[in-house]
């Protein structure tokens, strides 16, 4: 009787934590900068909230929303993350970088300038 008792403990814990929500990590008041490959829209600066799950990235604003799913990561969007700033690119199209202390970090010699020479920070260009 024990030893049922014990595996119906055991499938209900394990029922139970598959019906849970997925934890996640939430970032509120983080800065976004958003800056699109085609050199004739400014680089937009916003606050924004980032929620990171198993299965995706999730940055939310008042203007923007994104999602970037793991799966298709390095095959639709690049993912580079650093102590300072987390940056999704898709090719063509915008880099958005994420600041999850809500501003800019300084650092001696100034901010580090991108990766990619179509994207513009802070007015450097590489």
């Amino acid at each position: 009787m024990e030893m049922i008792r014990a595996t119906f403990t055991a499938a209900a814990l394990a029922i139970s934590a598959l019906l849970a929500p997925a934890q996640a990590d939430t970032v509120k008041a983080a800065l976004c900068v958003l800056s699109r490959h085609d050199d004739s829209m400014r680089v937009e600066e916003f606050p924004c909230d980032f929620t990171q799950t198993m299965g995706a990235a999730y940055i939310d604003s008042n203007f923007w929303a994104f999602i970037f799913p793991h799966g298709e990561q390095d095959q639709t969007f690049t993912r580079q993350n650093t102590e300072d700033f987390i940056r999704w690119s898709r090719e063509g199209k915008y880099t958005l970088t994420l600041f999850q202390s809500g501003k800019k970090p300084n650092e001696p010699g100034g901010f580090r300038c991108p990766v990619h020479p179509w994207t513009y920070l802070n007015g450097c260009s590489t």
